[in-house]
């Protein structure tokens, strides 16, 4: 996807996870974030284009279509909502306390807005990284998905759903965080070149 290859990829190489979000433009660069569409201002045409975000919206409409007949919901009444973002995870030492994804969490505890979470992995586990398996945590086990370029994999974003990220070990894992609500004062729209 352009918007990979035009924002994770290219420019924090040097730290261990690094996430663009499309909607605000925030890029995380060492221990801070930048703003790429202020960034390349006028130039982010060269990075962007009009087709990137229609598949974006391709995408993220066919992932809410599967949520909502998986889970029973009304589909018109499951939003968007943030964050929503790329993420790319290699096997460089954290910088800053946002960049250790390994620990254990609750998304709608981490993100407040989340009612279902989904990643579209980007990459193939064993082959592009090592490390870097889906856990969800369970007092009667663990169930691991290994990321496979192309497969989904989408939950609840309750307490009924700890889960964690394995640590990359080698090579680069990319994925995309789409996010749902079912309260219309967190949803945002999809996002579109400025």
């Amino acid at each position: 996807l352009t918007p990979v290859e035009g924002g994770v990829v290219q420019y924090p190489r040097h730290k261990e996870a690094s996430i663009l979000d499309l909607h605000s433009g925030a890029l995380s660069m060492g221990k801070q974030f930048v703003n790429i569409y202020r960034y390349f201002g006028e130039q982010i045409a060269d990075v962007f284009t009009e087709e990137d975000f229609k598949l974006y919206r391709d995408v993220r409409g066919r992932i809410q279509a599967v949520i909502a007949e998986t889970f029973g919901l009304d589909r018109t009444l499951m939003y968007l909502t943030k964050p929503t973002f790329f993420s790319r995870i290699n096997s460089t030492g954290a910088k800053t306390q946002h960049d250790e994804y390994w620990h254990p969490h609750i998304d709608k505890e981490t993100y407040g807005s989340f009612d279902y979470t989904s990643l579209l992995y980007l990459s193939d586990y064993g082959s592009d990284f090592t490390g870097g398996r889906f856990v969800f945590m369970d007092q009667n086990g663990n169930r691991t998905v290994e990321p496979r370029a192309g497969r989904v994999s989408f939950f609840s974003s309750g307490s009924e759903n700890l889960h964690r990220v394995e640590k990359v070990t080698w090579g680069t894992r990319y994925a995309i965080t789409v996010s749902f609500t079912c309260d219309p004062s967190h949803a945002i729209s999809d996002p579109s070149l400025p």
